[in-house]
């Protein structure tokens, strides 16, 4: 069977010689410069398992053992006990947040002592440690972020309320979550007398989520947003 194309001819067979030949060249005139590189490359990766195992996975550990009494403390609404903790015998989410804030607990710990503020009524507070929140699920960062939005709509600012409203619905991106939040935002836009944008998210509700739990209330408002 004769074979075809094994190797370039001509023109083509050149100018392949030609890039290889640079490549080469390119390389031996950048050897230290390219190992160097792939040194630094190596050893950042070595860095990082030897914090994550020595450094960051024990102290985020720590972390866990210290923040189970303050969540204790949040789950019985003893709020300020659960910021502040008790001297001598366990840490608050405040002391967790200060010792362990690089850790993934410390990242958490922000997350509860942001929503202890608010129960406590104390919204610019709990504004500054749920923004310092950081997560990518479904569930907890949407409700963090619509936390903010209810912090906003408390102290009266509805128009920061329904950026993060929105921005919580979007995250959410589920049955469950995003259509609370658009409700919310409706509402909002509702106390600004924005009627046409309340009526527009509301019917969107009806449209993409027909099993919402509160779809009474959501005809409901949708009936006061449409009404001139």
């Amino acid at each position: 069977m004769e074979r075809k194309n094994e190797l370039p001819s001509g023109k083509e067979g050149n100018e392949q010689s030609l890039s290889a030949s640079s490549v080469v060249s390119f390389a031996e005139s950048h050897q230290n410069v390219i190992l160097a590189v792939l040194g630094g490359i190596v050893a950042l990766v070595a860095l990082y398992f030897v914090l994550n195992q020595y450094v960051w996975g024990p102290r985020d550990n720590a972390a866990k053992n210290e923040i189970f009494k303050a969540q204790q403390m949040f789950a019985r609404d003893s709020f300020q006990v659960a910021l502040d903790g008790k001297e001598d015998e366990f840490m608050g989410f405040l002391d967790i947040i200060d010792e362990y804030g690089s850790t993934s607990t410390g990242n958490l710990a922000c997350a509860y002592a942001g929503i202890c503020y608010k129960n406590l009524g104390e919204y610019d507070e709990a504004i500054k440690f749920l923004n310092k929140f950081s997560g990518s699920d479904e569930l907890v960062s949407p409700s963090i972020v619509g936390a903010v939005g209810d912090c906003y709509w408390d102290l009266e600012n509805a128009s920061k309320a329904v950026d993060y409203y929105l921005k919580a619905a979007s995250m959410a991106d589920n049955d469950l979550l995003s259509p609370l939040y658009k409700k919310r935002a409706a509402l909002a836009y509702l106390s600004m007398d924005k009627k046409s944008e309340a009526a527009k998210l509301l019917e969107g509700i009806i449209t993409d989520y027909p099993n919402y739990a509160d779809m009474n209330d959501v005809m409901k408002f949708l009936e006061i947003a449409k009404q001139n």
